[in-house]
């Protein structure tokens, strides 16, 4: 289990420095929400028992029984943060200081995939008027300059819905510290802040498989 976490907490952080990196040279914004930001209410997913929901993405999570939560702290340690940064409070504060945030991780004991959920205020990494298509764009340029790591993105995007949301679906093969997985980023922009779904498949897991367990 060690192992996989440790994987999965690189590949995450990987993700999170591109976030962090995405075109800042370029950025036009200057770090404060704009005006469309500013109507759109963050808040924290909640976990009863096996499911996880979150009102603001409009998904709910339901999770298999060789799957397992993340604590704070290692959603924490995915981000390079104590946890007492996260900790009961409103993302959109948190998204003040730093560009992005996870909400929930969760992963298979057994094969090692999982799932992340978070959000990024775009006026910090790129620009608030991004478009899905254009974060997956700048994501795969980011990605394609990582070391140890090689992202195979798809000729184009397509669109599905999750749980009560549509989404822009970028499907991938990554190989990353000698593993081979899919990478399913969801992406869904709401006013200033790209909310986002991360799925990593390893081995016999399948993206119709991963979507079913979202409602």
């Amino acid at each position: 289990m060690k192992k996989w976490l440790s994987l999965l907490l690189a590949v995450l952080m990987i993700f999170t420095l591109v976030s962090c990196n995405l075109n800042n040279e370029d950025s036009e914004d200057d770090g404060d929400d704009d005006g469309d930001s500013k109507t759109v209410e963050l808040s924290r997913g909640t976990i009863e028992g096996d499911v996880y929901a979150n009102n603001t993405i409009g998904i709910r999570f339901t999770k298999p029984d060789d799957w397992v939560y993340l604590s704070e702290t290692e959603i924490a340690a995915a981000m390079n943060m104590g946890a007492e940064m996260i900790l009961g409070k409103d993302y959109k504060d948190v998204l003040k200081n730093v560009p992005a945030v996870y909400d929930m991780m969760a992963k298979d004991l057994v094969t090692g995939s999982n799932i992340s959920v978070g959000y990024e205020n775009l006026a910090k990494t790129f620009s608030s008027s991004i478009t899905e298509t254009q974060y997956a764009d700048a994501l795969k340029v980011q990605l394609s300059q990582v070391p140890n790591m090689t992202v195979t993105f798809p000729d184009s995007y397509d669109q599905v819905t999750l749980g009560d949301t549509q989404f822009t679906r970028v499907v991938c093969t990554t190989v990353a510290y000698g593993k081979t997985m899919t990478q399913v980023y969801y992406l869904h922009k709401q006013g200033g802040y790209m909310t986002y779904v991360i799925a990593t498949l390893v081995g016999d897991y399948t993206v119709a498989e991963f979507e079913a367990m979202i409602q």
